[in-house]
């Protein structure tokens, strides 16, 4: 072989040699830069999903969105905890948002904002609607001239139904007392104001059996007015309620059914027909107590309907509105013997309209058609309590997560922040609407009627 055919050969191994080796170098340069670029898109798509931790959390989400105006935090649904205290020995409670997720790292905005919207839902007070003052004038100019609605209108009888939920929830207590007990109180003390001349029975439901399967239809068929119409017998009404366990279910529609034919011996035409339910939650036997409350509102007895919703929950308080409403009634959240005794007072100061009148004492029909300052400022006050309780609530609660290490410094910071938001909003809208019904104190009830209508955005009958 000639040297330079040698050299060659040696030339062409030498370069095959680079090449492979370059080859190699660039495939693992390659395969390096593929891993690290796969690395940055992991950590990319870790942090994404660590960011966008709501999509792990779908619970988050069933929460209603937290209210941003007066009227939708009017609308907003108290919840389960709203008359509740809290301090770290609530086992409820604490049980309740252990339930909620920890943030520990970075968490966007959505999932804070869910986060909020949750905290809100279980711990939102009951604001009182302004609509609710357009009753109490409604109740105070009782006869009125001005009052078209024929149920307002001075009659001849005033005959009263007290409805009393029965079920076995009545038996939960408020303040060391069952509500059944408080009830009871409330109803004995309210038909021993009404006047000798007018008539009172008590319709009970749910008050046998048990809150079981086997026992529903029992339950739900136990629907008895075990006070019939008549003047107030102290002994008589306490020995009937007396007889009164809280057992079973909660037939509501059957209950209203039973009470219009219990009126129907009572026409409009003659007759003044008021009926009270109290209940501490929603039908439970299968019937439309919303339906029957509209037929109820037709009927010929045509009643003035007053539902209490006795420490209901959001979905008690939702259907038993709509059963006033259909009714063309009130609905009143109550939460304990207080708040209970104000409600029957409505009926109460009817009465004693009722009673003037029949008594021919009216001076010269001069009857009270102006709200007055202290019920104004009973209705302020209802705010002002209840947003001071539910601020302390949520704040405590917030900071009691955040010393558990369930929320980091900057989660901390956002949940403060919206309830510090929350109640400077609410201190905001308080004073608004006290401020307009102070305007309104001299008006007549159409004119209020009228203005509440306007500023609250709402149109009643």
């Amino acid at each position: 072989m000639s040297k330079k055919l040698f050299i060659t050969i040696v030339i062409i191994c030498f370069s095959f040699v680079v090449i492979g080796c370059q080859t190699e170098n660039e495939k693992s340069e390659a395969n390096n830069g593929a891993e690290v670029k796969n690395q940055s898109s992991k950590g990319k798509e870790q942090e994404k999903e660590e960011k966008n931790q709501l999509s792990n959390y779908p619970e988050l989400s069933s929460a209603p969105d937290a209210p941003k105006t007066m009227e939708e935090v009017i609308d907003y649904p108290a919840g389960p905890y709203a008359n509740a205290t809290f301090d770290k020995n609530n086992d409820e409670i604490i049980e309740e948002i252990n339930q909620l997720p920890e943030i520990k790292g970075s968490a966007d905005e959505e999932f804070l904002e869910a986060y909020w919207n949750q905290l809100l839902s279980l711990f939102a007070v009951d604001y009182k609607d302004p609509h609710i003052m357009l009753e109490k004038l409604k109740v105070k100019s009782f006869g009125s001239p001005e009052i078209e609605d024929p149920r307002y209108q001075f009659k001849d009888n005033l005959n009263v139904e007290i409805i009393l939920d029965a079920s076995g929830s009545m038996k939960a207590q408020v303040k060391e007392r069952t509500k059944m007990e408080l009830a009871k109180e409330a109803i004995d003390t309210f038909a021993s104001s009404l006047p000798k001349e007018s008539k009172v029975a008590l319709r009970v439901y749910g008050h046998k059996g048990t809150g079981s399967d086997k026992d529903k239809e029992m339950s739900c068929k136990a629907n008895e007015k075990i006070y019939d119409f008549q003047s107030y017998d102290k002994s008589k009404l306490n020995q009937s309620l007396n007889g009164v366990e809280a057992k079973g279910w909660t037939p509501v529609a059957a209950s209203l059914r039973e009470a219009q034919k219990d009126l129907s011996q009572f026409p409009a035409e003659q007759n003044t027909n008021i009926i009270f339910l109290v209940s501490d939650g929603i039908e439970t036997c299968d019937g439309n107590p919303v339906e029957v409350a509209k037929s109820l509102k037709d009927s010929s007895v045509k009643p003035i309907v007053n539902i209490i919703g006795f420490d209901v929950d959001a979905e008690g308080q939702k259907q038993l509105q709509d059963v006033a409403e259909n009714a063309s009634g009130s609905y009143a959240n109550v939460y304990d013997l207080d708040e209970l005794n104000s409600e029957f007072n409505r009926a109460e100061e009817i009465a004693k309209q009722w009673e003037s009148w029949k008594k021919k004492a009216l001076n010269n029909n001069d009857l009270q058609q102006y709200l007055n300052t202290s019920e104004i400022s009973e209705f302020t006050y209802d705010w002002s309590s209840k947003h001071i309780k539910e601020n302390n609530n949520l704040l405590g609660i917030i900071l009691y997560l955040k010393d558990k290490g369930r929320l980091t410094d900057e989660a901390y910071k956002y949940m403060s922040d919206k309830a510090k938001k929350r109640q400077k909003d609410v201190i905001e809208y308080s004073k608004e609407i006290e401020s307009e019904l102070l305007k309104m104190n001299d008006a007549s009830y159409i004119e209020m009627k009228n203005t509440i209508n306007e500023k609250f955005k709402k149109n009643t009958d």
